[in-house]
């Protein structure tokens, strides 16, 4: 296990977010309604950046076309208007830190 750290927990609150680079791709750090995620940085619709999505009540809304997504499953709310969900790495904690694990 190659154990990466992104973040210490102490730093993570709700609105918390950063890019990170991360095996060529951009993905985002955020934190919502105390859970932590990591989403790839990428719209599924059509790749837009995600870095100034707004996120409410665990609905994260892209800023290019408005398309909606549950955060807590990453599956489009308005499946009409996008049928692919967000993609997500999963987090590890390690002590008092949050990463993932990178083999």
């Amino acid at each position: 296990m190659a154990f990466v750290a992104l973040e210490k927990l102490h730093q993570l609150y709700d609105g918390y977010r950063r890019v990170f680079r991360i095996g060529g791709r951009e993905w985002i750090l955020l934190q919502e309604e105390g859970r932590v995620y990591c989403i790839a940085n990428q719209c599924p619709h059509l790749q837009a950046p995600l870095t100034q999505a707004s996120i409410s009540k665990n609905t994260l809304r892209c800023p290019a076309h408005g398309i909606e997504f549950d955060l807590r499953s990453g599956m489009p709310i308005n499946p009409l208007s996008c049928r692919h969900a967000l993609t997500f790495l999963p987090l590890i904690y390690d002590g008092n830190q949050i990463g993932l694990d990178l083999h």
